[in-house]
């Protein structure tokens, strides 16, 4: 049975888990019975700069996608495989004529405005008795003190809530009047799978994924539809400000007050629960909100896209006790400052971090390498002289190759928790690439048994392979051969290392 997996990215914490998983879908990670991964951004801090970028890699990835394989979505295998798509891909079982938007973000309205505006915005209910009760349960504190634009009935949404989930549950009970979020009610069907990313330790993510969930199964026909959540707890810091309304001292008790509310609200109605967090001494700087805030990707984000994996490949059976919640934790080898391939159990070797090494293989192919084999046939075969210059789907992979992956690995290499896989530099070969294990060049009696991966190998291995695809991808489809190509000749640089390094 296949089905539509809908994944909630909540909050700043629910964008970057995003990034992460674009990543790892475009590097092949596979998955089980599902047509189709719709991600939906809900952040009300609509000018973030982690959501920002994170929208700019799935809109690349949906445009790769659809270039190289078009609308089909039964395809399975190789980079770029997964359909990865907006809401607005979906045709609603029950049927609607609403049009929307073709975008990963689900939009709030009438954010641009302070609290008690959004409450009142016509300052017509709010009178003295009204205030009085309002003041009891919100900050007001007077204008001119310094600290009046972050005081709770003064605050301004569009920048988000600024770790106050009591003001994000307010905002999040009119998330079901929008017609984005109608739009998802009458898109779920009755097997697909719902899936919440969120953070605990702040606002918009503590906030909204309980409400999230509260809005969902209020309809009556999805309480039986499998829900998955990743609760992220503390991962990070950041520095004191006192013209911040961020305080991550707070984030602890923060944690310790959602955790307690949702093991009494929430039990039973996630079938699977997975939980992560790390041991935060690095402190970012503390951005509130808006293009400042730009955090780079952390080894943590890339494990919670791992537990989305596995809930989308998890079979039926193992759902078989709907009213119970399992819960899950993500672990290592061995407890390190800096990570790479070794640290992982054998699950996570294979289905994740094998085709991140494939796709690292093609990204140093795609930029470093293939450029330079511009007179072989198989270049020529592929139009790419022309192609690589002028073609939208080859500007795209160039910069998702280059400013999207490649950024991410980076900021995560260069994190606190180092996450460094494999070495990146332009002039590294292929051969000492994946940390732990270079490939070993053998000599005999001084001549060349193995030669590793060489550029005479590369040459050879390309155009071989093209000249195989072509018999049965026409030219009609250049696209597909290409990612193809690039799939087969990684894996045979991967053959050459034969396995990935391990603690074993």
């Amino acid at each position: 049975m296949t089905r539509n997996i809908f994944v909630f990215g909540v909050g700043g914490t629910g964008a970057r888990v995003l990034r992460s998983l674009t990543m790892l879908l475009a590097s092949g990670v596979k998955l089980s019975n599902t047509n189709k991964i719709i991600p939906i951004i809900i952040d009300v801090d609509a000018k973030n700069a982690d959501t920002s970028r994170t929208l700019k890699a799935l809109e690349s990835y949906k445009l790769i996608r659809t270039q190289g394989y078009g609308d089909r979505e039964d395809t399975r295998e190789g980079f770029f495989n997964a359909n990865l798509n907006t809401l607005s891909s979906i045709k609603p079982e029950s049927g609607t004529t609403e049009r929307l938007e073709d975008s990963f973000q689900l939009q709030f309205d009438n954010l641009e405005t302070s609290f008690i505006k959004y409450i009142d915005p016509d300052e017509e209910l709010v009178g003295d008795i009204n205030m009085d009760f309002l003041e009891a349960l919100y900050d007001n504190t007077p204008a001119g003190h310094p600290d009046y634009s972050h005081t709770e009935l003064n605050l301004r949404l569009d920048m988000g809530f600024k770790g106050n989930p009591n003001i994000g549950c307010v905002v999040f009970n009119n998330l079901a009047s929008t017609k984005e979020f109608k739009f998802v009610m009458k898109s779920i069907g009755e097997h697909d799978r719902i899936f919440i990313i969120s953070s605990i330790f702040g606002g918009t993510g503590s906030s909204g994924f309980p409400q999230l969930v509260r809005l969902l199964q209020e309809e009556e026909r999805l309480r039986n539809n499998v829900f998955g959540a990743l609760t992220v707890m503390p991962y990070y810091k950041v520095s004191d400000d006192k013209k911040s309304a961020i305080n991550s001292d707070r984030f602890d008790s923060k944690t310790e007050a959602a955790l307690t509310y949702y093991s009494k609200y929430l039990k039973g109605k996630i079938n699977c629960f997975y939980q992560l967090w790390d041991h935060p001494l690095k402190q970012y700087e503390n951005k509130e909100g808006g293009e400042e805030q730009k955090n780079n990707a952390h080894l943590l984000e890339l494990l919670g896209a791992t537990a989305i994996v596995d809930f989308v490949n998890r079979s039926d059976d193992s759902f078989k006790s709907r009213d119970k919640t399992e819960y899950y934790d993500f672990g290592i080898k061995q407890e390190d400052q800096v990570i790479d391939v070794r640290h992982f159990f054998d699950k996570t070797r294979s289905t994740i971090m094998e085709p991140l090494t494939l796709f690292t293989y093609a990204k140093k192919l795609f930029l470093e390498v293939l450029p330079k084999f511009s007179n072989e046939s198989f270049y020529k075969e592929l139009e790419l002289g022309t192609r690589m210059k002028n073609d939208i789907f080859f500007q795209h992979l160039t910069t998702f190759f280059r400013d999207h992956y490649m950024s991410w690995l980076r900021e995560m290499m260069d994190n606190e928790r180092k996450f460094q896989p494999f070495n990146v530099g332009e002039n590294l070969d292929f051969n000492s690439m994946v940390r732990g294990k270079p490939i070993e060049v053998v000599k005999i009696l001084g001549i060349v048994k193995n030669g590793g991966i060489t550029e005479s190998f590369l040459k050879t291995k390309f155009g071989v392979i093209e000249d195989e695809l072509k018999k049965s991808i026409p030219d009609t489809e250049k696209e597909k051969r290409f990612l193809k190509l690039m799939n087969r000749v990684a894996a045979e640089c991967f053959s050459k290392l034969e396995s990935l390094p391990s603690m074993n």
